[in-house]
C-alpha cells in the first residue's frame, strides 16, 4: 500500500511541478514583454512631451480613455517607418525572448524526463519483482512477499490467486500420494490375513480325511471369503467417495426415517442379542441422500451393537436448532479405551476392544459420508459407561 501511494505521489508531484513551471514561465515572459512595450511607449511619450505640452496631454488622455480614435493613423505611421505587426519588438529583444522560451522549455522537458524515468524505474522494479516471484514459484517457493504499484496491483492479485491454487494443488497432490501409499499398505495387510487363512485351511483340508473337520474348514473358508467380499465392497465404496465419483441425491428426508432404514439390515443381530433401541424424535428433517446417510448410521449403530453384551440398550436422540440438526447415538456397552478415541475414525484402525473379525473401515466410511453432507461426527465415553456418538448437520 505504501508503494501504491508513493507511485501516485510521484505522478501528482510531477504534474504539479510541470504546471507550476509553465505558469511561472508564462508570467515571467508576460512581464518581460510588458517591460519591453512599456519602454517603447515611454520613449514615444517622452518625445511627445519634449516637443509639445498639448500633445503630451492629448496622448495621456487617449491612453487613459482607451479610445481607438488615433489607432489607424498610428498604425499607418508606424508602418511607414518599418514597424509593422510582428516586427515591433527589436531584434535584440526578440532574441532574448526566444532564448528565455528555449530555457523554460528545456527545464520543463528535463523535469518531465526525470519524472518519466522515475515512473519507468518503478515499473521496471515491479516487473523484476514479479519475474523474481515467478522464478521462486518454479523453484517450489510459494510465499507471497511482493509490493507493487497500483498499475501492477491487478496482476499481483491474479498472481496471488494462481499461487494459492498451485500451492493447494501441490499440497493436495502430496496428501493424495501419501494417502494412496498408506491405503495400498493397509489394503495389502487387510487382504493378506484372509488369503493366508484360506491357504492354510485349504492345505489342512487336503491333508485331513475327517468329514467333520472338512466341514469346519469349509465353514471357516466361507467366513474368510465373506470377509474378503465385505472388504472389497468397502474399499470400492471408499475409493469412490475419495474420488468424488458418487453423486448424492438431494431430497428432504426425515431424520428418523434415516435411522429406521439403517437399523433394518441388523434387526436379526439386535433381536439375537436382545438389545433395546429407544428413539427420541422431534420430527426434524434435512436435505440429503437417504441411502448413503442410512449406510453411515448403519455402521455407527452396528458398532454399538457389536460392542455390547446381551440385553443392552441403545438410545438415539434426534434434535434440531436454527444452526444444526443433531443425532446422538449412545449405548451402555463397554465404551472405548481412552487411547483409542483419537483414532476411532482412522481408516483400518481397530481398537483393543474391537471384534476380531472387524475390518476397521466402517466408522471411517461413516465419517466420510457425513462430511460430504456438511456434517461432523465425534465420539466420547459416557461417565456411567458406554459410548456416545454425536453427529451434527449444519444448515
Amino acid at each position: 500500500m505504501d508503494r501504491l501511494n508513493k507511485s501516485l505521489w510521484y505522478k501528482i508531484s510531477l504534474l504539479v511541478m510541470v504546471l507550476l513551471l509553465s505558469f511561472f514561465s508564462s508570467i515571467f515572459l508576460y512581464n518581460y514583454y510588458e517591460n519591453i512595450l512599456f519602454d517603447k511607449l515611454s520613449t514615444v511619450v517622452g518625445v511627445i512631451a519634449e516637443d509639445s505640452k498639448d500633445l503630451e496631454i492629448l496622448a495621456m488622455n487617449q491612453l487613459k480613455s482607451g479610445s481607438n480614435q488615433y489607432s489607424i493613423i498610428g498604425k499607418d505611421t508606424l508602418d511607414k517607418y518599418g514597424y509593422s505587426y510582428g516586427r515591433f519588438i527589436f531584434i535584440k529583444d526578440r532574441k532574448n525572448v526566444f532564448l528565455l522560451s528555449i530555457i523554460f522549455s528545456f527545464c520543463i522537458t528535463i523535469l518531465c524526463a526525470i519524472g518519466m524515468e522515475i515512473l519507468s524505474s518503478n515499473k521496471r522494479r515491479n516487473a523484476n519483482e514479479l519475474k523474481e516471484y515467478l522464478e521462486n514459484i518454479n523453484k517450489g517457493k510459494y510465499f507471497l512477499n511482493i509490493n507493487v504499484d497500483k498499475d501492477f496491483a491487478i496482476v499481483s492479485d491474479e498472481l496471488y490467486k494462481t499461487v494459492v491454487t498451485l500451492r493447494e494443488l501441490r499440497e493436495n497432490a502430496v496428501k493424495d500420494k501419501m494417502s494412496l501409499k498408506d491405503n495400498i499398505a493397509d489394503i495389502s495387510h487387510q487382504l493378506k490375513t484372509p488369503i493366508t487363512s484360506i491357504n492354510i485351511m485349504s492345505q489342512l483340508m487336503e491333508d485331513s480325511c475327517s468329514k467333520d473337520e472338512n466341514q469346519e474348514y469349509i465353514h471357516r473358508l466361507n467366513k474368510q471369503i465373506q470377509r474378503l467380499e465385505t472388504l472389497t465392497d468397502s474399499l470400492l465404496t471408499i475409493s469412490k467417495l475419495d474420488a468424488n465419483t458418487i453423486k448424492f441425491t438431494k431430497q428432504t428426508i426425515n431424520l428418523k426415517d434415516i435411522i429406521d432404514l439403517a437399523i433394518e439390515p441388523i434387526v436379526s443381530l439386535i433381536e439375537k442379542k436382545n438389545i433395546t433401541i429407544n428413539i427420541l424424535d422431534d420430527n426434524s428433517s434435512m436435505e440429503g441422500d437417504i441411502r448413503w446417510l442410512s449406510e453411515a448410521f448403519l455402521n455407527i449403530i452396528k458398532n454399538a451393537v457389536e460392542h455390547m453384551e446381551d440385553n443392552g440398550k441403545i438410545d438415539i436422540l434426534i434434535s434440531s436448532n436454527p444452526i444444526f440438526k443433531q443425532i446422538i447415538v449412545e449405548d451402555n456397552g463397554v465404551g472405548f479405551l481412552k487411547e483409542d478415541i483419537p483414532y476411532i475414525f482412522n481408516r483400518f484402525y481397530k481398537g483393543k476392544n474391537a471384534n476380531k473379525d472387524s475390518i476397521g473401515i466402517g466408522l471411517s466410511m461413516s465419517k466420510l459420508i457425513l462430511t460430504k453432507h456438511n456434517g461432523e461426527i465425534s465420539v466420547e465415553n459416557k461417565k456411567d459407561g458406554g459410548a456416545r456418538f454425536r453427529i451434527k448437520f449444519y444448515s
